[in-house]
């Protein structure tokens, strides 16, 4: 080896050896993300199955007041102080994220009032996802279903973007009515492509089928067929209205899908508490919302959240459902890489070095 190949190897040998050693030690990067169903603050049953139209209108009036008794304001800033005590997630997939009006009331966002609410508390988050699904309205009264998912925004390193997604038609419930004919209820998901710390990975919100059809293990197909094509971590998170015994949990487990919650003994029940809110005593019977995750390094953490009263008066329950929130790790395939990297350039100057030890001296 000649001096001066010497010389640039002791020069470059501790910015190597920091590139490798930097890249072997670094630790997991953690990801924080929430599921919660808000609960759009009534049951819609009455309605769906009123028999004429004077009862679907009592019905209508009576689910509206139901509604503004259960006061989602109130309901947004206790889930709020959840988000905020959980460390403001990254990612959070919202269930009935409803848009409600009627007569002689401003209109209520359910998604706006909850980001409102976090901002009073220091966390900016925007909308990243929605879709978008059926519209009820009667005699002035109207509701409209959506699925949301909120990102942290103004943290270094993260980038989310994502698209509201439809079930194939084929896979929306048809729901029989006296008043209103045959209502699709129309449902899909939220796809969000995201990036930690350069390390891509993809956030999938659901809400599916609440009828226990036969459609509903389809519409897990749906999104087990949407992310099939991808070989990034994934998180599945949702009310999927569905126990563990269940064809559509199973549709999950048989697809690689980890269930968080369970893997560290955090699998409590997520449903439901009374309709208006007021039982004192939890309610909660039923194991619906998940995190599925496949492609993570490991599970940190999962517990539930929303499951003691937020006040001493009705609605005393943030939700009819429990949320949950999860840690996990993203793999780091960039250790290994530049490692490979920095023996590379190693191997290649020693190489050169060699070369020019063998070198043929010019002719005289």
């Amino acid at each position: 080896m000649s001096r001066i190949t010497r010389q640039v190897l002791i020069l470059l040998l501790p910015f190597l050896l920091s590139l490798s050693g930097t890249a072997v030690r670094a630790g997991p990067i953690e990801l924080t993300v929430m599921t919660q169903n808000l609960y759009v603050g009534a049951d819609s049953d009455p309605l769906l199955k009123a028999p004429d139209q004077a009862t679907a209108v009592a019905a209508a009036t009576a689910a509206f007041q139901q509604v503004l008794a259960n006061n989602f304001p109130a309901r947004a800033a206790a889930i709020a102080g959840e988000i905020q005590a959980a460390g403001g997630p990254l990612l959070i997939g919202l269930q009935e994220a409803a848009l409600i009006s009627g007569p002689g009331t401003p209109p209520l966002d359910y998604a706006q009032i909850l980001l409102k609410q976090l901002k009073t508390l220091g966390l900016t988050y925007t909308i990243v996802g929605s879709h978008t699904g059926t519209t009820v309205g009667l005699a002035g009264f109207s509701e409209t279903d959506r699925d949301i998912v909120l990102a942290r925004t103004g943290i270094p390193g993260f980038t989310a973007t994502g698209q509201g997604h439809d079930f194939r038609p084929e896979h929306q419930v048809p729901v029989p009515t006296s008043v209103f004919g045959t209502v699709i209820d129309t449902r899909g998901y939220v796809l969000v492509d995201a990036t930690l710390d350069g390390v891509p990975f993809q956030f999938v919100s659901a809400h599916l089928d609440p009828f226990h059809t036969p459609l509903q293990p389809l519409q897990a197909g749906d999104i087990l067929a949407a992310l099939s094509g991808s070989t990034e971590p994934q998180l599945v998170v949702g009310d999927f209205n569905a126990d563990d015994s269940e064809q559509t949990y199973r549709e999950m487990i048989d697809a690689g899908f980890v269930d968080v919650a369970a893997a560290v003994g955090a699998d409590g029940a997520t449903c439901c508490q009374a309709p208006n809110l007021s039982n004192p005593a939890s309610e909660l019977s039923k194991r619906y919302d998940y995190m599925f995750e496949r492609g993570f390094s490991s599970i940190d953490s999962a517990f539930l959240i929303g499951t003691t009263h937020f006040e001493e008066v009705p609605p005393l329950w943030p939700s009819d459902h429990a949320g949950l929130v999860a840690t996990v790790d993203i793999p780091e395939p960039s250790s290994a890489a530049t490692l490979a990297a920095s023996m590379l350039l190693l191997l290649s100057i020693v190489g050169f070095g060699i070369r020019s030890q063998h070198r043929i001296p010019p002719a005289a």
